[in-house]
């Protein structure tokens, strides 16, 4: 495989500035599996099976919940509601105007859930499990209304854990899954059963880690797998780019070590990819179909490998979470760098506007 290009593009996103940092948990005894933004601020999940909401910018939690017995593996908001999916088989919803920390609502799996999404219009709650005993891994359905056990469940489409569940923004019955077996599936919810629902099979040769929807119409998706590569497909199955393992796009002083995910950005869309190494920086780069380009890198110390990142671009700021417990936060206001709040390092932990937009043809 030829070596992709990479171009220097840093005026594609505002200057990120360190504003905050912090601890989470226990430290260095606590790793942070994802961080994910929210209306007010972030939600953090963690090796103690907790999740910590803070305020932007906060090095405190306002608020921790933990119910799961289990690791969670996925965390979603949507409006008021925080979602989560843990190893202990169940999907559990909270309102987060309400004090409680009991969820409002639980749905419940005889097998470890892996990944969940829940339609753009809130009818149907899709959710990915673990190869079980029984060689059986599952795309399980339930009424987001009533909280119990899956209303549908689809078993031959996988035959390892399904990683990866995302349902379209634009089209409420259709949603896409990802495989360790390697495959990427799409599916439409307006036909009966599975083999029927089943639209569209691609096999992207890799274990995939992540992937999800991106473009003006969510009609092309992006692949990352376990390997550190990177795919772009349609929806309907035809491969758009292969980018082969992104460690050797590094150049320069800029190292890539493992791919952190992909974002999509509708306002301007652009598919970035952020990527980090194990020196504690995170690279932004803008992916395109033949090429890619080198935004700015994010420096967080020594803080072990970044699981977590999200943005909201349109306010201009960012967050970080690190397997060694440190939380970390960015702004596009220079000032806020000369008020850094950093209460105590957390050590790391051992790893147990030229440029186009998207535009595949």
């Amino acid at each position: 495989m030829s070596r992709i290009p990479v171009t220097q593009a840093p005026s594609l996103l505002p200057v990120l500035y360190p504003a905050a940092s912090a601890p989470v948990g226990r430290g260095g005894n606590t790793y942070i599996y994802e961080a994910i933004h929210t209306a007010r601020g972030a939600a953090v999940s963690t090796s103690t099976q907790e999740v910590h909401l803070y305020e932007h910018f906060g090095v405190q939690p306002v608020r921790t919940i933990k119910y799961h017995s289990d690791r969670v593996t996925q965390i979603r908001v949507r409006e008021e509601s925080l979602m989560s999916s843990s190893r202990d088989g169940q999907i559990a919803i909270w309102d987060l105007r309400q004090a409680s920390s009991a969820p409002s609502l639980v749905f419940k799996s005889d097998d470890a859930i892996l990944s969940f999404d829940l339609s753009a219009d809130s009818s149907v709650l899709v959710g990915g499990t673990q190869l079980n005993s029984d060689y059986a891994a599952k795309i399980q359905f339930w009424d987001p209304r009533a909280a119990g056990e899956p209303v549908k469940v689809f078993e031959d489409s996988h035959s390892d854990d399904v990683t990866q569940i995302h349902c379209n923004p634009n089209a409420p019955k259709q949603f896409l899954s990802g495989s360790t077996d390697g495959l990427l599936c799409t599916f439409d919810l307006a036909q009966p059963d599975e083999d029927d629902a089943l639209q569209f099979v691609a096999n992207t040769g890799a274990s995939v880690s992540q992937c999800g929807y991106f473009g003006p119409d969510a009609q092309f998706v992006y692949v990352q797998s376990d390997m550190e590569t990177l795919q772009l497909w349609t929806t309907e199955a035809t491969q758009l780019a292969d980018f082969g393992d992104v460690r050797e796009l590094g150049q320069g002083d800029v190292t890539i070590d493992y791919i952190v995910k992909c974002k999509y950005d509708p306002g301007s869309q652009r598919l970035y990819m952020i990527a980090g190494n194990n020196g504690g920086e995170v690279h932004l780069l803008h992916v395109g179909v033949e090429s890619m380009e080198y935004i700015q890198k994010l420096a967080l110390g020594n803080a072990g490998i970044v699981r977590g990142f999200d943005w909201d671009l349109s306010d201009g700021w960012a967050v970080a979470g690190c397997e060694g417990g440190k939380l970390a936060w960015w702004s596009k206001l220079e000032q806020m760098a000369s008020s850094i709040v950093t209460p105590t390092s957390a050590g790391p932990r051992r790893p147990g506007p030229n440029s186009r937009r998207f535009t595949p043809y």
